[in-house]
């Protein structure tokens, strides 16, 4: 499955107002279809970067910050386990932890990518998703900008400033350009002829209320970039003024919606991602038409934050494709400059920081255009790590002159150092400043043991989370029943063993309860069953990333022990249950002593039973698997 197959098959646009949701139910033979159609190996690719050892691949968890890979994938079983974390499930668990949708959305996003069409009847129409609609919005606005730009004439002004900034049309058309015209309700009026309300144009930040209640294009008279998610989707759009006269920003982009958040979008990502991997390097500019403009020189490994600062979340998405990042700006930009005040940020998810300083008057967009790739790789070559780009900006500000300025500027570079976990990294830095700074190693590292104590404070409070373990399972009768499903799809050449004592009615969890009557339905109609599938088919998180955990510790030779200590340890808990019931019943029957003899006889079975089942008889184990 490449890239672009994220595209996938388009639904008809319909909208029906912002209330309407889409029917979550997906019937289980077109689920059964996008799993067997979706290699969790090559839905995973597309994230992180992935190398192969045997059945399984590994690399950097995608869900916490870690240097060295515990995130694994197995081929053979179809499902992926972080052994940092504990994070793991199936190809749909991974798709819905990740982009944070629910499992209907999951399974809809991964069928785009297939190329799977799933039924939508005309009862289902009024229904549709809700972020699904938004994507339909912003694919009709698209259309609209794109038809501006390119077709009509006014559009005319647009493409002459594209094509002066050498933007042909073929650009134009590969990198989502538009042009929104000046006009009220040019949009709201495309829109409207795909029946697509204000309402939804609302939701996907297309449209804005005035005072007085009237709704109009957020974009008007602009260049407009079509803003895409990791995964394909369109989920926003900057926009440039066109009239550099205009007393207004010179870009604008949408707002926060269901479907888009700034601090997990990286404009260009999309595009770059693979060059990012192949190259390990990733170059960070400043705005749209500075990657438009580096890519066309030949550098494909160009990104862009989108109308925000760099977030924990752009490092932990850097992350999973590079460790070497490279800040390219124009130095008298503010923005450019916000962005390297928070690259600390980038080194403390241990990334690689090294800052490329223009020469002045120039921005990326303009370097790359008069220079190509070379002169941009000669710059890339010059540039400083962050620490000494720090230091050179002390000094030409004049902010090292005097003792205390000296000592103020220290302490703020140990802060960034103190964000660097690796302690050999450390003991380089600390010795670089040390000589640069001229003062003694060892007060520095004094200084950075109290800093590092805070960042480590700190580090340990983000680190801890809600548990969401199901404390079902924590007792022993839901830890039993989680392993016989364990040793159902990890083992199944003990199942019909399992079948023989036991019932799909012995399970409280639904969840295995479903799955153990399917496989034995399947089993009393002597046909095989597929472990794979029922794996696929789990949607509480909490199954999925245990039995995902416990793929590479399988030891077949001591799987009918497992079975048979579930087994037992299920019917323990099941008779003592009973004698609980009983229990319960004869205090209730207390003030008729003839009433309670026959309570007293089965809880004495039930004791005795008991009793053998503890003690393990030969007898019993051999009764449990005749």
């Amino acid at each position: 499955m490449d890239s672009s197959a994220w595209h996938g098959v388009r639904q008809t646009i319909v909208h029906t107002g912002s209330s309407s949701k889409m029917s979550s139910h997906i019937p289980p033979d077109k689920i059964e279809e996008v799993r067997q159609a979706s290699d969790i190996v090559e839905v995973v690719s597309g994230y992180l970067s992935l190398r192969s050892s045997g059945k399984n691949h590994f690399g950097l968890c995608p869900f916490h910050t870690e240097k060295t890979p515990s995130f694994s994938v197995n081929t053979e079983m179809q499902i992926f386990h972080c052994f940092g974390c504990g994070a793991g499930g199936n190809v749909f668990t991974f798709i819905m932890m990740i982009e944070k949708i629910t499992f209907p959305e999951a399974v809809r996003r991964l069928a785009q990518q297939a190329g799977i069409v799933l039924p939508e009847d005309e009862k289902d129409l009024d229904d549709l998703r809700e972020k699904e609609a938004l994507f339909i919005a912003n694919t009709a606005a698209h259309e609209f900008f794109s038809n501006n730009l390119l077709t009509r004439p006014e559009g005319e002004a647009a493409r002459a400033y594209l094509q002066a900034r050498g933007i042909d049309e073929r650009m134009m058309q590969a990198y989502g350009l538009g042009f929104a015209l000046d006009s009220w309700d040019g949009l709201i009026r495309h829109a409207s002829e795909k029946n697509i309300s204000e309402e939804l144009l609302l939701r996907a930040g297309l449209v804005i209320h005035n005072e007085s209640g009237r709704v109009y294009d957020r974009f008007r008279n602009r260049i407009t970039f079509a803003v895409h998610s990791i995964s394909g989707q369109l989920v926003a759009f900057g926009a440039r003024r066109l009239n550099e006269d205009e007393d207004s920003p010179k870009y604008i982009n949408s707002p926060e919606t269901e479907i888009y958040q700034k601090r997990y979008t990286l404009y260009g990502l999309y595009w770059a991602r693979e060059a990012v991997r192949k190259n390990q390097r990733v170059v960070f500019v400043e705005g749209y038409t500075d990657v438009i403009s580096l890519v066309e020189a030949g550098l494909k490994e160009v990104v862009a934050t989108s109308g925000t600062s760099l977030t924990e979340e752009h490092a932990r998405l850097i992350r999973r494709y590079t460790q070497r990042v490279f800040l390219l700006y124009d130095a008298d930009s503010a923005g450019a400059q916000a962005t390297v005040r928070g690259a600390d940020i980038l080194l403390e998810n241990g990334l690689d920081v090294a800052v490329c300083t223009l020469p002045a008057g120039n921005d990326p967009d303009d370097f790359a255009r008069r220079h190509g790739r070379k002169g941009v790789e000669k710059m890339l070559e010059s540039a400083r790590s962050l620490m000494d780009h720090k230091i050179d900006q002390f000094n030409s500000s004049g902010q090292m002159h005097s003792a205390v300025q000296r000592a103020e500027a220290t302490r703020t570079l140990l802060v960034s150092v103190a964000k660097v976990e690796d302690r050999l990294q450390q003991s380089y830095l600390l010795r670089e400043l040390a000589a640069k700074l001229q003062v003694e190693e060892s007060i520095l590292w004094s200084e950075l043991r109290k800093l590092n104590r805070r960042v480590k404070r700190h580090a340990d409070q983000e680190s801890k989370s809600p548990a969401e373990e199901n404390k079902y399972f924590l007792t022993k009768r839901g830890a039993a029943e989680l392993g016989i499903l364990e040793v159902i799809l990890l083992y199944p050449e003990y199942t019909e063993k399992l079948m023989q004592v036991l019932h799909y009615s012995d399970f409280i969890n639904t969840e295995i309860a479903r799955i153990f009557q399917s496989v034995e339905g399947e089993l009393l109609n002597h046909q095989g069953y597929d472990p794979q599938h029922y794996l696929a088919s789990i949607e509480d998180p909490v199954i999925a990333r245990t039995l995902a955990s416990r793929i590479d510790k399988r030891v077949p030779k001591f799987a009918e022990k497992f079975a048979l200590d579930c087994i037992v340890s299920l019917k323990l808990v099941q008779v003592r249950e009973q004698i609980d019931v009983l229990r319960l019943e004869m205090r209730q029957q207390q003030t008729d002593k003839t009433n309670i003899h026959p309570y007293l006889e089965r809880i004495h079975q039930l004791e005795k039973q008991k009793t053998l089942i503890e003690s393990r008889k030969e007898w019993y184990i051999t009764e449990l698997f005749k």
